[in-house]
């Protein structure tokens, strides 16, 4: 990785401690990534498409974090004649070819070099040819964060990623979902998407919202609680 691209890492994580008021006495480790859009984008010859990077950092016997980590690392396409990509994730097609190329997302965790692909398409069929005006519409959404909890009391921060059928492509919906647990004397969910263990034993939390043209989208993930 460039020495650039290790300096953001390294002022991203001091800034992440500081943003948490640690003392010294917490350490979290970085030890997830994921990029959004997950299910890639399709773009038309010469326009772009913004990629998200997020951190899950993890600490045993704290809540989890999931931060935005967008401008801390290192961004590459398999096809550069076909789609580049710079520093803060926002991808460029050329003009020359179409087909289809893999957005990288790269980083140094705690443990091992994390890395996610997430695919590009440059087409013009991805072009409406309506020439209409098309409404942004939340397509779907994603849970992304820690799914298994140690202990009674324990607690992780799940981050709701809505995908749209325009730019921008996603987006944090966190605090504008409706959060569900399916077993609250396993697992309770505040409405912010923050998740605490209750009892062992598995929940499904569900976050739900419905979209521009009327539609509920909803998205889900298992919480497994361990005993004490």
């Amino acid at each position: 990785m460039p020495s650039r691209a290790l300096s953001m890492v390294g002022l991203g994580l001091l800034a992440f401690a500081t943003m948490l008021g640690t003392d010294g006495c917490i350490t979290y480790k970085l030890n997830g990534l994921d990029v959004e859009p997950n299910a890639g984008a399709c773009i038309a010859p010469g326009s772009t498409a913004q990629f998200t990077a997020y951190g899950i950092f993890t600490e045993s016997g704290h809540a989890n974090e999931t931060i935005d980590i967008t401008d801390s690392v290192h961004w590459t396409t398999d096809l550069p004649e076909l789609a580049t990509v710079n520093a803060s994730g926002l991808a460029t097609a050329g003009t020359a070819y179409v087909g289809l190329t893999n957005v990288k997302a790269s980083t140094q965790g705690e443990f091992k070099l994390l890395w996610k692909t997430v695919p590009l398409t440059v087409s013009t069929s991805c072009v409406s040819g309506s020439g209409a005006a098309v409404p942004r519409t939340l397509a779907s959404m994603h849970l992304i964060g820690e799914t298994a909890l140690r202990s009674v009391g324990d607690t992780t921060e799940l981050v709701a990623v809505g995908r749209y059928s325009s730019e921008p492509l996603s987006g944090n919906l966190s605090g504008e979902v409706r959060w569900i647990s399916s077993d609250p004397g396993v697992a309770k969910v505040s409405p912010q998407g923050l998740v605490t263990a209750v009892s062992a034993g598995e929940a499904t939390i569900t976050a739900t919202r419905t979209n521009e043209l009327g539609t509920v989208v909803t998205a889900t993930e298992t919480i497994h609680v361990g005993g004490n």
